[in-house]
């Protein structure tokens, strides 16, 4: 053991990170008792010390991925994996320290699994799409039944991989689709999943429980996970066909991205989305010449408000993007290929390159047996459960019960969680899902934390100015606070995200200039 601290330094609370040996290790007081783990948060190993620290959790500032302190365990996605422990000791009015670890956290499939083939066409468990949320599932189901057969079907060529990277880093840079995965090939095969790339699913008939194939085989199931994701919106006007029109969804849509923008290209950007935005910050890296066109004349404007629309703008233009602004697309033209974009007020954009970026709508055309939502998503309980007690919803496609009322969001977080308690609920356990939502984007180098869900909002309560200081952005409905955005303050973001979770906010007048870490150890 390695003494590391004086004990009277690291008061009920409080966290404090030191070096033994070889690791980095965290330490936090709870409630008087001293526990290390890891500095390292298992998604983007970034230093958890420079998070938020409330009762046992703590919660990275980055993209929110939180952990037990006391034993390592992984709450919240996103990450795949807990944080090793360190044994501790005081000794003398000093804290001790293991110099290895006592538990990795770290998941490692046994060289044997019991016998979990199917029985013939019938699984145990069967997971339709191969995103974030099925990745999550099978893991799940896994930890508590070693014996389920379980099929993860995607109809995608690649494993289950961190979607958000697709218009950031990945549409940047020119890293091999291998590179994205969570996970390998052979950890599945441990894992006993049979995991089929390329699958395309017909139907999914929850009254018969069966699947069928595009292939034309037929396979039949006790438990389903519907977990496909999103499709992206296509524009319906003339050419939107065109060669050169693209949507981006998948690590392919940014492969041909890639190929196809150098510099000079001019690329004209539909929609004012998140992945909008983020792809014409990345191709403009590339060194496209980007124009955004969106119909609403402040970006984000419902979402984050006036003042945050500005800023993000203003990132955009100081890189070189350009806007049109308040302004639709009646047409693609071009011979052959793209050439220009009309818009309705008759100008026009040279245009090499279209990329759509208006959203997605849910993937459910295969699924028979169930009613859907007006936007064609799932609605499940407050255990994601979808149908009776066989079939189950996650990411995208799930309409679920949130603390502002049915919701329905796109969030790789969400999904990730969601996946994980679908999967153990599918396993036997009966866990409610529960998550705050949360959400990053990242526009023009700038990170944006966004907690909660802002649904009508009545006004933005703002700590700090858009542009000018790091802020914190507070919406607010009926004097309660349904969402928090913050900008440069990202432990404060992580402890505000806490704060919401308990239900421990402060009243609204008291917002401003408040000691959201000091809140948090107040708890």
């Amino acid at each position: 053991m390695t003494p590391v601290l004086p004990l009277a330094q690291l008061p009920a609370g409080h966290m404090h990170a030191v070096t033994v040996g070889d690791y980095d290790v965290l330490l936090a007081n709870v409630d008087g008792t001293v526990y290390a783990v890891e500095n390292k948060c298992s998604h983007y190993q970034f230093a958890l010390s420079k998070g938020a620290l409330c009762e046992h959790r703590v919660r990275c500032p980055l993209h929110h991925a939180c952990f037990d302190v006391r034993n390592g365990e992984q709450l919240e996605a996103p990450g795949m994996e807990g944080l090793p422990t360190f044994a501790v000791a005081i000794e003398e009015g000093q804290i001790c320290v293991s110099e290895t670890p006592q538990s990795t956290n770290r998941p490692e499939p046994p060289e044997a699994l019991p016998e979990s083939r199917p029985r013939g066409d019938h699984y145990d468990h069967v997971i339709v799409g191969a995103g974030t949320a099925a990745a999550y599932a099978v893991e799940a189901i896994r930890d508590l039944d070693q014996q389920a057969s379980i099929l993860m079907l995607g109809q995608e060529e690649v494993l289950p991989y961190d979607r958000t990277a697709v218009t950031k880093n990945f549409l940047q840079e020119d890293d091999p689709i291998e590179k994205l995965p969570l996970r390998s090939v052979d950890f599945y095969r441990k894992l006993g999943v049979d995991f089929r790339a390329g699958a395309r699913v017909q139907r999914l008939d929850l009254n018969a429980k069966s699947v069928l194939l595009e292939d034309g085989a037929v396979i039949h199931y006790d438990h389903v996970l519907m977990a496909t994701g999103g499709t992206p919106r296509k524009l319906s006007v003339p050419g939107a066909d065109l060669p050169g029109v693209y949507t981006i969804r998948q690590p392919g849509d940014a492969v041909k991205l890639r190929e196809a923008v150098h510099s000079h290209t001019r690329v004209v950007i539909v929609g004012g989305s998140f992945i909008g935005l983020e792809s014409a910050m990345s191709l403009g890296k590339r060194g496209g010449q980007v124009t955004v066109v969106s119909p609403g004349e402040v970006l984000f404007g419902e979402v984050f408000g006036e003042a945050v629309g500005r800023y993000v703008q203003d990132l955009h233009e100081a890189a070189g993007v350009t806007f049109k602004l308040g302004r639709t697309v009646t047409s693609i033209q071009g011979a052959g290929r793209v050439e220009q974009v009309v818009l309705d007020d008759g100008s026009s954009l040279p245009a090499d390159v279209v990329v759509v970026g208006i959203g997605v709508r849910p993937a459910t055309d295969y699924v028979s047996g169930i009613a859907f939502q007006k936007d064609h998503s799932i609605k499940v309980d407050g255990h994601l459960a979808a149908h009776g007690a066989n079939a189950w919803a996650a990411g995208d496609i799930a309409t679920y019960p949130d603390r502002e009322g049915e919701v329905r969001i796109e969030h790789w977080k969400v999904a990730s969680q969601q996946g994980r308690i679908a999967g153990r609920n599918m396993a036997g356990s009966s866990e409610a899902y529960h998550m705050v939502p949360f959400f990053w984007t990242n526009q023009q180098g700038v990170n944006f934390r966004y907690v909660g869900h802002g649904t009508h909002y009545d006004r933005i309560v703002l700590d700090g100015k858009p542009g000018e200081t790091p802020f914190l952005a507070f919406y607010i409905r009926d004097r309660h606070v349904q969402a928090c955005l913050g900008v440069k303050r990202d432990a404060e973001a992580a402890a505000i995200n806490e704060l919401m979770a308990l239900g421990r906010m402060p009243p609204v007048d008291q917002l401003v200039g408040q000691d959201w870490l000091q809140l948090c150890r107040e708890v």
